[in-house]
């Protein structure tokens, strides 16, 4: 079918013409089952339409017109991945890259991908975003030649974009010590042990409880809980949690969606926000604005600008340094506290 705009199709076309976002289409391309069964045929109709094809997936680097990066996670569609993604996106576009996404759900997924000789292939640089390789594993993608960006990931081999972690913990028990907001509580993520993942929430609280402690005030350990970082789990933790009589006079969450989920709790039980409970986030996502939660903000969107620049800037020159970017945290103080 003839296509209908002037010029090569791309993603962002399909993504227009279906009414959905890049990363949909991306899922879609990669798998069609990541997505719905009507959503899929909007975007199969699209690119039909568009007689778009997937350039990444066609010939050598060397022979194709428009680039393709990607971007593998092994937590899409989290929320704090979303916002990083969506400020890829502009980077990406102006620059004629394609972005897809690649979903980790497992260490031999992640050996999978970095051993494909089609995958490398078929991408011009790749972002990673809170992925931790093991030795082997970083082996194999060096000897790639693939560009590459990490994001969450202190690993001096890549240029990298890092938030201060252990500062933001910081920051909260300095805001809880002005408030006088005792007893206090952390809420952490639940550790699963994937080796090829990382996570933040132990820097968190060791920024916490290290500056509380050098105040004289505590974390006690009933007042340490651990939810999986999903909105209902944590309403269901923390539910149990007040119900068994704890009353902290505040908590702090490793990430928003912990604190929406302990909001609800609260407001469930009759608690009242913040006079008898204050609750504090991290991540400073959308949600937790709508929701007028304080939070830690990490400048979401600033990572993932900065992180698809410096991808860039790195595969239109090969000699490019590797670069460490920290970005400051700061506390945004709102209704929930």
């Amino acid at each position: 079918m003839a296509n209908e705009k002037k010029g090569q199709p791309t993603i962002y076309d399909v993504a227009e013409r279906a009414k959905v976002s890049i990363t949909t289409v991306s899922r879609f391309l990669n798998n069609s089952e990541n997505v719905s069964a009507r959503t899929g045929q909007r975007i199969a109709q699209a690119i039909e339409i568009l007689d778009y094809v997937p350039h990444g997936n066609t010939g050598s680097r060397s022979n194709r017109t428009v680039g393709r990066v990607g971007v593998l996670t092994p937590f899409f569609p989290a929320p704090s991945f979303i916002e990083r993604l969506e400020a890829m996106m502009p980077v990406f576009k102006e620059n004629n890259y394609e972005m897809v996404i690649y979903t980790i759900e497992g260490q031999e997924q992640l050996n999978e991908y970095l051993t494909s000789v089609p995958f490398t292939k078929r991408i011009d640089g790749l972002i990673l975003m809170s992925v931790k390789l093991s030795p082997e594993q970083h082996r194999t993608l060096f000897s790639s030649g693939l560009q590459v960006v990490m994001v969450e990931s202190d690993d001096e081999n890549y240029s990298r974009i890092l938030a201060d972690d252990y500062r933001g913990g910081e920051l909260a028990a300095q805001y809880f010590i002005e408030k006088d907001y005792f007893p206090c509580a952390y809420i952490g993520d639940r550790q699963v042990p994937h080796a090829y993942s990382l996570h933040p929430s132990g820097i968190r609280l060791d920024g916490f409880r290290e500056t509380l402690d050098k105040h004289g005030k505590s974390l006690q350990k009933e007042m340490l809980i651990e939810a999986n970082t999903t909105v209902e789990d944590t309403k269901h933790v923390l539910g149990d949690f007040l119900d068994n009589g704890n009353r902290p006079r505040a908590v702090f969450a490793m990430s928003d969606i912990h604190a929406i989920g302990l909001y609800k709790a609260a407001r469930e039980r009759g608690i009242r926000i913040p006079e008898e409970l204050a609750i504090l986030g991290f991540d400073d996502i959308e949600a937790a604005s709508w929701m007028e939660i304080s939070t830690i903000s990490q400048h979401l969107a600033d990572s993932g600008r900065v992180a698809a620049e410096l991808l860039v800037s790195q595969i239109k020159n090969d000699n490019a340094a590797v670069q460490k970017v920290k970005l400051q945290v700061e506390l945004i103080e709102r209704s929930t506290t």
